[in-house]
């Protein structure tokens, strides 16, 4: 049985302003449904937006740019990267490693940093 998977959206929303912060601090327990997981990768994508601002600035790239990039290229890029995952991941490694490639697939800009 899936024990649960547990957003503090309070937390993803207060540090969109640039403190650093990784995808692995919104998870609170484990195993992690990927369907759920999925839906807060959209959200933090977003979020590493708004927190490499200045870094996207420097690159000609702007906030708003980089975000609509994320939103044309989150389905097929879910698909990309989940397409065989299972349907809850266990560990925390396992949480890191959709999480890059998803961020690599939607914001594929060198400066965004997870």
């Amino acid at each position: 049985m899936v024990a649960g998977f547990a957003i503090n959206n309070y937390v993803l929303s207060n540090r969109v302003s640039g403190e650093v912060m990784d995808v692995t601090d919104v998870i609170s327990t484990y195993p992690v449904d990927t369907f759920d997981f999925k839906q807060t990768l959209q959200e933090y994508a977003r979020h590493l937006c708004y927190k490499n601002d200045a870094a996207l600035a420097h690159a000609n790239v702007g906030v708003y740019e980089c975000i609509d990039n994320h939103d044309k290229r989150k389905n097929a890029c879910n698909h990309k990267v989940f397409r065989l995952a299972p349907l809850t991941l266990e560990e925390q490694r396992e949480v890191v490693n959709y999480a890059q490639q998803y961020i690599q697939c939607t914001l594929p800009y060198k400066s965004i940093k997870g």
